[in-house]
């Protein structure tokens, strides 16, 4: 009789996976934590999860179409394969080599955050009073009510949860304990005095990337920030994916709510150990995220956010109780998410507005987050502008030949000698190079273009070095040689089609920032700022998203870097009721602008594909430094 379960061992870590038969590589890497980098998360889109079969080739399923498209005919002949696609029917040996594995990975960036009056939403109060006697026979719950309304907490209510246990904690306590205070509703009660432990929690829903921050609520203190790749990624690299997946029944929504909840609750656990604190004097947790995040998070159906006109469900903030999401901290806890903009501009672009002070500046000023989605939010106290372009996942480093996440070995920084067309780089923790990440793309094609390597089209120029040269898949730049690399089996390249991806992404971001510009009737040279937001915004070389057109052309020192912002948000309306109605005017006030009806969003698009765009005298600095010829271009003029 056939066995049920299949062998497979991995090489050179040495592991052995017993996996039920017609499981994919990928399944029995993850049963047995090997490290197989795998960005589209088994959808057979990002490449990345390449193995290669040492021993039963045979036992495996018939190449699929997204194998015959991501691996070369070099190497299918050498036994590479999909880990997410090619499943196994009997036992196999499989080698992973170091282009395909994940390596420690830059996950939480931190940002700026203002500081706001400390008067958060959980309150503790430490409770004295007499016991009751045969003179004094007042209700337990009369008793506690009357003291906290002689501390100044009047017309207090009690959830059922309380009023169970609050017997026997005021007699464990020896009528000595602790009021814990939600807004004016008493959610618990403990024994003793444990003011000292009120902790909260803020939570960045990413479409990639999730952060989490525990903070003391005494003080404000940030005690500990983690972060993860976003579990949702499995069911689509990014928003428009996962609304179609969420759309094909309430089990695939519950299925997305379920992995972006597990992976907060398994964030809130390693904070918490670290700071050695109970996750049950955790009381409160406040989110931010995109729409769609925030919608699939609640549990929300996003099927109209994906649909015109685009609508949000909820634009209003929401209180939850954290028991009802399944969120790991005191079960009368409160889940607070911030209020949404519109379909495709979330609560976390009113974090980014909240914690750059936008809404109080004076002057005009420019706010950039870059992510997966990029929202732009043009104004200063009398009227904010804000859109959404669709910058895709390829500064993550999907749809890109050599790219990953910001991860050990990960070329980050890049420059290329104008005489030898010869490449410097810096990787991720100095390691050998595995790979190129978004900053290190944006730097390399900046490069280029200023060396004459590419021409403002994006096309690559041949005959200038040997390291451009013909690839399987058109022309292609050499960046780091085989032989010093951890990967020692290929050269790591940036193709013409690699090039084409980044056009793509920053055309749609400069569009965007264009047509808001417009809209204002401004320029780049009204600006007094432009600030850029976002964990991966930090790692950008502002000269650089200049030189290919991913921002306008400004003085260097009107560029500011803050961080993940969204986050800040987070953890200023944790620790601020006030920060928290701040938010919400914020949400009324701003003005959305939805590029796809805007006459002029196709022709700014079309231009701004152009390195740094159509319009060379838009970019004066920027040309000047640029060896490229000068290619004829359509500009088309706003009409």
């Amino acid at each position: 009789m056939e066995s049920e379960h299949v062998s497979v061992v991995f090489q050179p870590d040495g592991k052995r996976a017993l996996v039920p038969r017609g499981s994919t590589i990928l399944d029995a890497a993850m049963k047995v934590g090997v490290d197989i980098s795998n960005i589209c998360r088994g959808l057979g889109v990002c490449g990345k999860c390449q193995v290669v079969i040492i021993e039963g080739t045979e036992n495996l399923s018939p190449l699929t179409d997204s194998e015959k498209h991501h691996l070369s005919e070099e190497k299918l002949n050498l036994g590479y394969r999909l880990g997410c696609q090619a499943k196994v029917f009997g036992d196999i040996v499989v080698k992973v080599p170091e282009a395909s594995r994940t390596g420690r990975q830059k996950l939480v960036v931190m940002g700026i955050e203002p500081s706001v009056p400390l008067n958060p939403a959980v309150k503790k109060v430490f409770v004295e009073m007499a016991k009751p006697s045969l003179e004094d026979p007042r209700a337990d719950d009369v008793r506690l009510l009357e003291e906290l309304a002689k501390r100044g907490f009047q017309s207090v209510s009690l959830s059922y949860r309380v009023l169970e246990k609050l017997p026997q904690v005021l007699r464990e306590g020896d009528w000595k304990v602790t009021a814990v205070l939600w807004m004016d509703k008493l959610i618990d009660v403990e024994p003793g005095d444990t003011r000292r432990e009120n902790y909260g929690i803020g939570v960045d829903i990413g479409t990639t990337k999730l952060a989490v921050f525990l903070v003391n609520l005494n003080d404000g203190a940030l005690l500990y920030p983690v972060g993860m790749m976003n579990p949702q990624i499995p069911y689509g690299e990014d928003v428009m994916s996962r609304i179609s997946y969420a759309m094909q029944g309430k089990d695939h929504l519950k299925r997305l709510q379920e992995a972006v909840v597990e992976g907060i609750n398994q964030l809130i656990d390693e904070a918490a150990k670290i700071a050695g604190i109970n996750k049950e004097h955790i009381y409160e947790v406040v989110v931010v995220g995109n729409t769609a995040m925030h919608h699939l998070f609640l549990g929300i159906d996003p099927q109209f956010v994906g649909r015109a006109p685009y609508p949000a469900a909820v634009g209003r903030s929401v209180d939850v109780p954290a028991e009802k999401l399944n969120i790991a901290i005191n079960r009368s806890g409160n889940v607070h998410v911030l209020p949404n903009v519109a379909g495709f501009v979330g609560a976390d672009a009113i974090g980014d507005i909240l914690a750059s002070e936008l809404h109080k500046k004076e002057k005009l000023a420019m706010v950039m987050d870059v992510g997966t989605n990029t929202e732009f939010m043009l104004g200063n106290k009398d009227v904010i502008y804000t859109c959404s372009t669709a910058s895709g996942p390829a500064f993550e480093g999907a749809h890109i030949k050599h790219g990953m996440r910001a991860a050990t070995g990960a070329i980050e920084k890049v420059k290329i000698d104008p005489e030898t067309f010869d490449p410097e780089y810096k990787t991720v923790d100095d390691a050998k190079p595995r790979g190129i990440c978004g900053s290190g793309i944006i730097d390399v094609i900046a490069e280029m273009l200023k060396v004459g390597l590419i021409d403002t089209s994006g096309r690559i120029q041949q005959g200038k070095t040997k390291r451009v040269r013909r690839g399987p898949h058109g022309l292609e730049y050499v960046l780091a040689w085989k032989e010093e690399t951890a990967l020692r089996e290929e050269d790591i390249v940036i193709t013409q089609e690699d090039i084409r991806e980044i056009q793509k992404a920053k055309a749609a971001m400069h569009a965007g920032a264009v047509i808001l510009m417009n809209k204002m009737g401004v320029t780049e040279h009204d600006l007094s700022e432009f600030i850029v937001a976002g964990a991966f915004g930090s790692y950008i070389d502002p000269e650089s998203a200049m030189t290919i057109g991913m921002m306008p052309e400004l003085p260097l020192e009107k560029v500011k870097f803050v961080g993940n912002t969204a986050g800040s948000g987070a953890r200023l309306c944790l620790k601020s009721l006030e920060a928290r109605r701040e938010a919400q005017e914020i949400a009324d006030k701003v003005k959305y602008v939805e590029l796809a009806i805007e006459p002029s969003f196709e022709e700014e698009y079309v231009n701004s594909m152009y390195l740094p765009y159509a319009d060379p005298s838009k970019y004066p600095r920027v040309m000047s430094m640029i060896k490229a010829p000068i290619t004829l271009r359509r500009y088309v003029k706003h009409r």
